[in-house]
């Protein structure tokens, strides 16, 4: 029986809105990791996890600027490891998220682990460029969500009535 692996993963939280809207943010990487790598796989052996940073909207739309040239805020930004020992990074804006969750009417805890998964897909090689890609990409964030007691991350939530 294959035993899941769960990497030492560093989590740094620059933006102390994060924990008060999560509370142990260490513990959701964690527990969104092992399920990443239960169901997807996604932690060669002997490779290490990757560094999240949970950040502002002005620290990612410097980076997004930089390094993808669109000078914006963006929800989450994942990067390649420079190196095959590393583990990589996913950047996660508080701002953006918040805003993105309030719109989908979701939890920001279940936004949250939704981008650290769909990070972690990115890193283990996934895309979603093209439609094929985007529907095995999709699906197993979903199976990994629902796994973890959230919902279908793709499926619309109904607007409530007043």
């Amino acid at each position: 029986m294959k035993r899941p692996v769960t990497p030492h993963a560093e989590v740094l939280v620059s933006d102390p809105r994060w924990r008060a809207a999560l509370g142990d943010v260490e513990r959701l990487v964690r527990q969104s990791c092992q399920m990443t790598q239960r169901y997807g796989n996604v932690f060669p052996q002997g490779r290490p996890g990757p560094s999240f940073v949970f950040t502002d909207d002005r620290h990612i739309q410097r980076l997004n600027a930089q390094f993808r040239s669109k000078n914006k805020p963006t929800n989450v930004l994942t990067f390649e490891p420079p190196a095959p020992m590393l583990g990589g990074d996913i950047i996660l804006a508080y701002q953006t998220m918040h805003r993105e969750a309030l719109q989908a009417r979701k939890s920001l805890r279940a936004h949250t682990a939704h981008l650290i998964v769909h990070g972690l897909l990115h890193l283990a090689g996934h895309d979603h460029h093209h439609p094929g890609e985007a529907r095995q990409m999709e699906g197993l964030e979903t199976f990994i969500l629902c796994r973890m007691g959230f919902g279908d991350p793709w499926r619309p939530r109904p607007h409530s009535r007043r």
